[in-house]
């Protein structure tokens, strides 16, 4: 196709055939175009009604999100998005994957029908925001109580700037986190409110985390490449793939590389300015942002550190004080946040799948993948499942992350029940604690020597 009859980003599309970098291009709120499948739909007019909201769109634009769309959508909602229709992309270097094998088939027919027979809205949880409002209230409550505390009462001074953190942790894995994938209710605005304490209690971009969260990690689960969650830079400070290159100080790093997670908040609180700036996050492009988003963005932050550092010093707070409460909740906050996430996906039983350079295909369907790159824990232990905002259902949350977090508890048997019929690999190990030692085991091995993951 000459350049003359392909069609332009400020233009309207009417050829057939679209090349995936004229695609990249249309992801303005003036032209926002996604690619399905290897179709590519015009969802320009369709942004502001998108029951899902306009913010999701916006940040997928440009971009292949199929899997991602099936995740979310069923057929009645591929139905509406056949209207849109503008053409077939060409040059996609999106990965896919195979079709829908049986065990994802049955197991999404089958938690429909969980819901359906019970007559119950998967988005609906009371218990939810009720948990949601206790949070805050102790998030408030113990930031206002740290700073109004005798000077001489040093333990117990760090003592809650310690559960402040944890409080703040708690509130990223359940309310944050759950509007983070539209889990909890149909109001796009409380979303919108949830998701923005990312930004304004822990100082940390909630637009970067859906790039990195949503877009990515949730779509392309432990695929090296794609998944930036495990990204690594060269020489970084811990290995956790067969693809970095090996160095001596890693026969540590099993000591000291979770140490290291307390740095969590602060390198994040960083790389969002990076990314930003850099205009992209691992292979994902990050699209213009909104004034909305730029005023969220910078003015999250800006709240932050005036709450976290100016006002206990406004309020006469000493200095030493006031950094030190800072570091406390931030380093607990990092580490619980750190190690959870980690002991989930970063582990050596799990499977590391594989992209086909030749095809350009994952090595297994979305739905298998989601199961067997996930390691779950302490199923029936209903504290570690409300301190873990029930992310100890792991698989069963990657499978249906728009789904309240009140129900993963009863879907698991049914994702259990269909892995065991269908030769899926589903991990379930007894504790947290077990889980966490899996991760610990994957960093002493790789850190002993090179070796290879089956995946």
């Amino acid at each position: 196709m000459s350049s003359a009859s392909q069609p332009q980003p400020h233009a309207t599309a009417t050829a057939s055939v679209i090349p995936f970098a004229i695609l990249q291009k249309a992801c303005t709120k003036d032209r926002t175009w996604v690619v399905v499948d290897e179709k590519v739909y015009d969802l320009t007019k369709f942004c502001d009604r998108h029951p899902g909201g306009s913010d999701i769109i916006s940040i997928a634009a440009g971009k292949d999100v199929s899997a991602l769309f099936d995740s979310y959508h069923g057929s009645r909602q591929r139905q509406i998005l056949h209207k849109y229709l503008i053409g077939d992309v060409m040059g996609n270097d999106t990965p896919t994957f195979p079709p829908p094998d049986g065990f994802s088939r049955t197991v999404r027919k089958r938690a429909e029908e969980y819901f359906r027979s019970n007559n119950i809205d998967p988005k609906h949880s009371p218990a939810s925001w009720v948990r949601y409002g206790c949070t805050v209230l102790l998030v408030a409550g113990l930031y206002t109580w740290q700073w109004h505390l005798p000077a001489d009462s040093f333990w117990l001074f760090y003592l809650v700037a310690a559960l402040y953190g944890f409080t703040l942790a708690q509130y990223a894995m359940s309310a944050f986190h759950d509007a983070s994938h539209g889990a909890i209710g149909h109001n796009i605005n409380l979303w919108k409110v949830l998701r923005s304490g990312h930004d304004l209690l822990l100082g940390t971009s909630s637009l970067m985390w859906t790039y990195q969260h949503v877009l990515s990690h949730h779509v392309f689960t432990n695929v090296d490449g794609h998944d930036t969650d495990i990204k690594a830079a060269k020489g970084g400070y811990r290995r956790i793939k067969t693809t970095q290159q090996y160095l001596d100080r890693y026969k540590l790093q099993y000591i000291y590389a979770p140490i290291l997670y307390v740095l969590l908040g602060v390198s994040v609180r960083i790389n969002d300015v990076g990314y930003l700036l850099a205009g992209s996050r691992g292979p994902l492009k990050i699209n213009p942002l909104s004034n909305s988003q730029k005023l969220l963005f910078w003015g999250g932050k800006l709240f932050f550190f005036t709450t976290r550092i100016l006002v206990p010093i406004l309020l006469r707070q000493p200095v030493r004080r006031v950094l030190g409460a800072f570091f406390v909740a931030d380093f607990v906050c990092s580490f619980f946040l750190a190690i959870v996430f980690q002991a989930t996906h970063v582990v050596g039983e799990v499977a590391w799948p594989q992209v086909d350079e030749q095809t350009g295909n994952v090595n297994m369907d979305w739905g298998r993948l989601q199961v067997e790159t996930a390691q779950d824990y302490a199923h029936g232990q209903p504290i570690t499942t409300l301190l873990s905002g029930s992310l100890n259902y792991q698989a069963v949350h990657h499978l249906f992350p728009n789904v309240a977090q009140e129900h993963l508890v009863a879907l698991a048997p049914i994702v259990r029940n269909t892995a065991e019929e269908f030769g899926v690999r589903y991990i379930i190990k007894d504790t947290l604690w077990n889980a966490i030692g899996g991760h610990i085991g994957l960093l002493k091995m790789m850190g002993e020597a090179p070796h290879s993951l089956d995946g």
